[in-house]
């Protein structure tokens, strides 16, 4: 699996975690997905800036 393949997969799962976060029956429940969501959001975010720096320096 490569770096594109991880980012994009990592994008996937923080989509589906905000998705389910909408169907939480409470807050609590709610406020973990989205804020899982966000994290992993966050790390697919430095694995696609790493891929493009990458892409411009080769």
């Amino acid at each position: 699996m490569n770096d594109r393949d991880v980012y994009l997969k990592l994008a996937a799962v923080a989509e589906e975690l905000m998705a389910l976060s909408d169907a939480a029956e409470t807050y609590v429940g709610e406020t973990a997905l989205r804020t899982a969501a966000s994290t992993i959001a966050g790390t697919a975010k430095a694995v696609y800036e790493h891929v493009m720096d990458s892409d411009s320096t080769h």
